[in-house]
């Protein structure tokens, strides 16, 4: 019986189909796939290393931005502030009808001095390195900044220099009978009407700057967003900076500052 199944099991297996078997892989095959394996795993490794660096470092950038902003846009609001106060106090003086277009410039002129005599903002941060970190922005940013920081030097030098002359002169006891009793007095200032002219410049230089920071630090949307609007339809504020940094002066009419200074969203 046994040797029965087995003459029936060789019989059947020789009637049957032989399977077929794959055919072997090349010789070398298998080591040059792992070899671009572990090569491209290493490349795939070091890109994405490479894109996680440079995220933490964009990252870091923009949060050093916003410091450096957020440091300098108090002097800005100061500033602006200041300038909109001080604007709107000389409007409310009534003119003098004798007066010719000049002499009412040198009124005007005279009277924001006496206003800012006695109270004008003290600025630390325009003074500082900040406004470096804030370079790399954008060069209208960076060109108000720095326009800022010079005017507002030029300017506090000149009302230090006023105050010291006003001071001296106040001090000398004239005699009309002395023909020597002027030659003691201090030598001539810059006029009042220079120095408000560098104030309202100062202010303009401030108020721009603070919309750029408004508009490519602070706000949410990104940073191209807002370059292609002033590319395509500029503004008020963009067609002003573009004619302060063009010109670098003023219009002869005093521009009508922003009614609320721009504060970080």
């Amino acid at each position: 019986m046994t040797a029965y199944l087995y003459q029936l099991t060789a019989t059947a297996a020789q009637v049957c189909l032989p399977v077929p078997v794959a055919a072997a892989a090349p010789d070398g095959f298998l080591d040059l796939l792992d070899h671009w394996q572990t090569l491209i795993g290493a490349t795939t490794g070091g890109l994405l290393g490479v894109a996680g660096a440079w995220i933490v470092a964009v990252s870091a950038r923009s949060r050093e931005r916003r410091i450096a902003a957020s440091m300098v846009l108090p002097d800005l609001v100061q500033l602006v502030a200041a300038g909109m106060s001080i604007e709107t106090a000389l409007d409310k003086i009534e003119k003098i009808d004798a007066l010719d277009e000049v002499q009412q410039a040198g009124a005007r002129a005279f009277h924001a001095m006496r206003k800012l005599e006695e109270w004008r903002p003290r600025l630390f941060a325009l003074h500082t390195s900040a406004i470096g970190q804030l370079s790399d922005i954008d060069a209208r940013l960076y060109s108000h900044l720095f326009q800022c920081q010079i005017v507002h030097h030029t300017f506090e030098e000149g009302m230090d220099a006023r105050r010291a002359s006003h001071e001296a002169l106040m001090s000398v006891n004239f005699d009309a009978t002395d023909p020597n009793a002027y030659r003691g007095s201090p030598p001539p200032t810059r006029p009042d009407s220079r120095l408000y002219a560098d104030w309202r410049l100062c202010v303009e230089h401030a108020t721009l700057a603070n919309y750029f920071l408004d508009r490519l630090v602070f706000s949410r949307w990104p940073q191209w967003c807002q370059r292609l609007r002033m590319a395509v339809r500029p503004n008020d504020l963009d067609q002003r900076s573009a004619a302060l940094l063009s010109s670098g002066t003023l219009p002869a009419v005093p521009p009508v500052t922003n009614p609320a200074p721009v504060a970080p969203a």
